[in-house]
């Protein structure tokens, strides 16, 4: 495999986490990987971030042409001699990947045998939780509740009249992602609960029943991808959660949006929502468990 060695100076952290994963995207799309190198005089490409203008200049008189010279400068801001200006800083991807055509990768050092890559840990949604409660939905008859008894939470109650089911519980059920991770086993799913608790739990409002297994699964898979995720090379949404009935963050509807008619990989969906990985993996653990994922 080709390797890129990629030089940064004067990059502010947040610009530079961006910037790495897109340059990550970018290099998986020409099948090459990348190395971010200290030196500059050791990269074929190096980013400058805001500079005094003797550092640049000395940058110019020493590097180029043999290491190509990617000013990031700010809108209005007069460009210095003898590199590329970019109006703004991290690049967007398709002015990234236009940089790096212009470079030609060096052959990638071999790497170590002993060292196999890690193995992805699989969310098993049927062994969590929401998935116990999933299961035991079709055996329930009309109007048999199913009550939820979990530590240190308070109980959860699934009401079904007539085929409707609908989820009564003290709200911190559903803004909360703690009770949704302990352990299924700790737990107890009954379905003769006493007067007293059915009637604790039915003075709450109704959620509809895929709020729960939304925010049960959003919950219990704590970044771990479900092994339809973890099998996608890229993925969207077939059509938007319904956030006016299910739980939910603040950054959901934005990523949700951008996700509609268009598949791209993990990597690139947590760049576009300004989120760690992780999080973007139980989102879309989520999206799965109520059929919107588009693989």
């Amino acid at each position: 495999m080709e390797q890129f060695r990629i030089a940064t100076v004067g990059i502010e952290a947040k610009d530079l986490t961006v910037l790495k994963s897109l340059i990550n995207l970018v290099t998986g799309s020409k099948g090459a990987s990348w190395q971010h190198v200290e030196d500059p005089a050791q990269a074929q490409v190096a980013f400058l971030g805001h500079l005094p203008k003797a550092r640049i200049d000395a940058l110019v008189a020493e590097l180029t042409p043999r290491v190509l010279l990617v000013y990031c400068c700010s809108r209005g801001e007069a460009p210095p001699e003898g590199v590329e200006v970019i109006g703004h800083c991290p690049p967007r991807a398709s002015e990234l990947s236009q940089i790096l055509t212009r470079v030609r990768p060096a052959a990638a050092p071999p790497a170590p045998a002993s060292e196999p890559p890690p193995a992805v840990e699989i969310f098993e949604p049927d062994r969590c939780l929401a998935g116990a409660i999933h299961a035991l939905l079709p055996r329930l008859l009309i109007d048999q509740p199913l009550l939820v008894a979990a530590p240190d939470a308070p109980p959860l109650l699934l009401d079904i009249h007539a085929g409707v089911r609908s989820a009564h519980a003290d709200p911190s059920w559903f803004t909360r992602q703690d009770p949704w991770r302990v352990d299924v086993a700790a737990c107890l799913l009954s379905t003769d609960g006493s007067a007293a608790k059915l009637a604790e739990c039915r003075r709450y409002p109704a959620h509809p029943y895929p709020a729960v297994r939304f925010w049960g699964i959003l919950g219990a898979s704590a970044g771990r991808p479900s092994r339809e995720i973890a099998r996608a090379a890229a993925l969207g949404l077939k059509r938007p959660p319904d956030f006016k009935t299910l739980p939910h963050l603040d950054w959901h509807p934005r990523l949700a949006g951008a996700m509609l008619d268009q598949r791209e990989s993990v990597a690139h969906w947590s760049v576009v929502a300004d989120r760690p990985v992780g999080e973007v993996i139980d989102f879309l653990n989520a999206c799965a468990a109520v059929g919107l994922v588009r693989t």
